[in-house]
């Protein structure tokens, strides 16, 4: 509805007593589908007319509008301004009532925090990732000056963000910045993965064969996530030839991750063939178990060895397990 068919409308739903009235819940409904600075115009002008039960409605449904930083800055300006007594007082109570922290409360949040002043850090977690602050969130997850575990925590929030993270970190790979945290991007990419698969699996791929053995890592984790069957020569040629340990290993990873979204038996055989190969050439005892722990799990098969032997890397029982993994990929593979 524009404006003036507003206005109208308040007129008549306005003369109502009642406490309590639907008519007056679909007014404010239709009010606020638009968030422009028309519009909440339009909405202090009922406010300051309405009646005391409507204006109770008003105020309240402030907090339901989509776009409350615009809110948020809107009630701000207002404030500044030569209005009533009465209605700075219950801009005041909406202000304070919308759920909607400032980039400047926040940055002073994180300065109490860096100072020892405040120790809420996964309130401050749960707060921004409901922010719109994108670029915020993700420039703190990226400073080396925090302690790890707090950008966990923000790194782990971050696809709250949803679309607006999407965008935003697909434009970082447009235009190649932060090439040291491509990794860390490819990794959330991987986790949302919903309005740019085709790039996001582009970019894993490209990723997969970076020089930074971080990045490599991660795309190759991510790519155990989204990727096709035909990607898991990606996958063998790095869990057999890649120099470092945690590639191989999450390599070996990529085909179970893959078989938990598709039991597919022609992705098993790709699993097998490569595990075949690669066991009797890897050395190192993580990437083993790694291997081990697949073939368990894809092929629903024990191999003599537990998961806490697997997990504490018990050497004697990995290499009697390996022999027996030998024996069973290559009956598997007749």
């Amino acid at each position: 509805m524009n404006i003036d068919e507003l206005e109208q409308e308040f007129n008549q739903v306005n003369l109502l007593k009642e406490k309590n009235s639907m008519d007056r819940l679909e007014f404010c409904w239709k009010l606020i589908e638009s968030d422009e600075n028309d519009y909440l115009e339009a909405h202090l002008m009922f406010l300051e007319k309405a009646n005391k039960y409507f204006a109770k409605d008003l105020e309240e449904q402030f907090q339901f509008r989509k776009d409350k930083e615009n809110v948020f800055y809107f009630l701000e300006e207002k404030l500044k301004q030569d209005i009533s007594p009465k209605l700075h007082q219950q801009i005041l109570g909406i202000r304070n009532k919308l759920d909607f922290t400032s980039l400047e409360k926040y940055k002073n949040w994180i300065q109490e925090i860096r100072l020892g002043k405040r120790d809420d850090e996964m309130d401050f977690v749960w707060s921004i990732m409901k922010s719109p602050y994108v670029e915020y969130h993700y420039n703190l997850i990226i400073d080396k000056t925090l302690n790890n575990a707090f950008r966990r925590d923000l790194s782990s929030r971050f696809k709250e963000h949803q679309e607006r993270a999407e965008d935003f970190l697909i434009h970082k790979l447009d235009q190649n910045q932060d090439y040291e945290f491509q990794g860390d991007i490819i990794f959330q990419l991987g986790k949302l993965n919903k309005k740019h698969k085709a790039k996001i699996l582009n970019y894993t791929r490209k990723f997969t064969e970076s020089e930074l053995a971080y990045t490599r890592n991660k795309a190759l984790i991510v790519l155990g996530w989204i990727e096709k069957i035909a990607d898991t020569k990606i996958l063998e040629k790095h869990m057999l030839e890649d120099s470092d340990t945690e590639c191989r290993a999450w390599s070996a990873s990529g085909y179970m991750q893959m078989w938990f979204k598709s039991k597919n038996e022609t992705l098993k055989t790709k699993a097998f063939e490569g595990y075949y190969k690669a066991l009797p050439l890897e050395k190192d005892y993580f990437v083993l178990s790694v291997i081990l722990d697949s073939i368990r799990e894809i092929g629903k098969t024990k191999l003599g060895i537990s998961q806490t032997a697997l997990d504490d890397l018990d050497i004697e029982k990995i290499e009697i397990s390996k022999i027996k993994a030998m024996n069973y990929l290559e009956k598997q593979l007749k």
